[in-house]
C-alpha cells in the first residue's frame, strides 16, 4: 500500500469512495463526499494533507485535513475530516496509516494541531484526546468524548485556554 497525496484524476474515485464508505455509517448527513469537493474551493484546503491509499492502482482509502480557525494562543491548526476507507477494507489498518501520515505532513508543514469529531476507541490509539483533557472548553453540541485533539508540535496545547467550535 502506498500513501500519497491525492491529484486531480482522482477525485472522481475519492467522491465514490467517500460515498461507500459512509454508506452504512451510524453517524453520517450522506453529504460527507460533498463536502470534500466544497473544501476544495475554499482558502481552507491544502492539497499537500489530501491523501488516498492506494494499492495496484485501487483507492483504498482518503483522508483530508483543511486549515482550522480554532482559538487564540494557537498559531496554526488543522480539522481532520472525513476519513475514509471503502468497505472491504476497513479493519486493516488504512486508516490508522492515513492519519499518521496527514499527522506527520501536517507537522512538517507548521501546524501545530489538529482537531477531529470521532470515536475515541478508534482514534486515541492514534493519539488523540478530548479537548477537555487539553483544557479545552468543547463550544458545540456534541459529547466533549468526541471533540478531540493531537498536539503536532509538542506542547502546542499546553498553555492554551478557549471555546473550540466544531461540528460533525
Amino acid at each position: 500500500m502506498q500513501i500519497r497525496q491525492a491529484r486531480l484524476g482522482d477525485y472522481r474515485a475519492i467522491y465514490q469512495l467517500v460515498r461507500q464508505a459512509f454508506e452504512k455509517s451510524r453517524i453520517s448527513d450522506g453529504q460527507e463526499q460533498d463536502w470534500i469537493v466544497a473544501q476544495r474551493g475554499t482558502g481552507q484546503y491544502i492539497p499537500q494533507l489530501e491523501l488516498v491509499a492506494e494499492k495496484d492502482g485501487c483507492l483504498l482509502g482518503h483522508v483530508l485535513m483543511t486549515k482550522h480557525e480554532t482559538l487564540a494562543g494557537i498559531p496554526s491548526a488543522l480539522y481532520l475530516a472525513p476519513l475514509s476507507v471503502r468497505p472491504a477494507f476497513q479493519g486493516q489498518g488504512v486508516g490508522s496509516a492515513l492519519v499518521k501520515a496527514a499527522c506527520v505532513h501536517g507537522a512538517e508543514l507548521g501546524y501545530h494541531a489538529a482537531f477531529l469529531v470521532g470515536d475515541p476507541r478508534y482514534y486515541s490509539r492514534l493519539g488523540f484526546r478530548s479537548v477537555a483533557e487539553f483544557g479545552l472548553e468543547n463550544c458545540s453540541e456534541l459529547p466533549d468524548i468526541y471533540v478531540q485533539a493531537i498536539e503536532l508540535q509538542p506542547d502546542a496545547l499546553k498553555d492554551v485556554q478557549g471555546t473550540l467550535h466544531l461540528s460533525a
